[in-house]
């Protein structure tokens, strides 16, 4: 089961916003610079999908061992996730900050309130990543539960 899904929605809402924002089509990729600020989020934006394509891994695991009682199960997939919590945070953070940032250049005026909204939706939408797979986790276990037992 991939307990990512709200990130994938989360991502895209995060780096979408500034394009939804843009009243003009953005010229070509060849002739479009990157700024420094953009470079950075971008880095950040990768570093933050290694971060939680390692934690789905450690949690599948977690979730493929049924030998573990939905307690333990539950008790070590939130210390997973409480770890990577200041990780998934500190990134949220920042997309939004960067989101701020933008919205206040003039050639985003007309945009301004629009992106500022769209700033605080993409922060809370990946600080809500870690209760998420939280939940995630509680459907994974409940469906363990009324599956029936196999054959041994």
């Amino acid at each position: 089961m991939r307990l990512l899904t709200p990130l994938a929605a989360a991502a895209a809402l995060a780096f979408a916003a500034p394009a939804f924002a843009q009243s003009t089509p953005p010229a070509p990729p060849a002739a479009q610079a990157v700024s420094p600020e953009e470079a950075a989020i971008e880095a950040k934006g990768q570093a933050f999908e290694a971060v939680i394509n390692q934690m789905n891994a450690e949690l599948e695991a977690i979730l493929k061992d049924e030998s573990k009682s939905a307690a333990a199960v539950t008790a070590e997939t939130n210390a997973v996730i409480d770890r990577r919590a200041a990780d998934i945070n500190t990134f949220a953070n920042e997309v939004e900050a960067f989101i701020k940032a933008e919205a206040a250049k003039p050639e985003h005026a007309a945009q301004k309130d629009e992106m500022i909204a769209g700033a605080a939706q993409a922060q809370q939408a990946i600080a809500s990543i870690p209760d998420q797979i939280r939940a995630g986790v509680q459907q994974a276990l409940a469906a363990r539960a009324a599956a029936p037992a196999s054959p041994q």
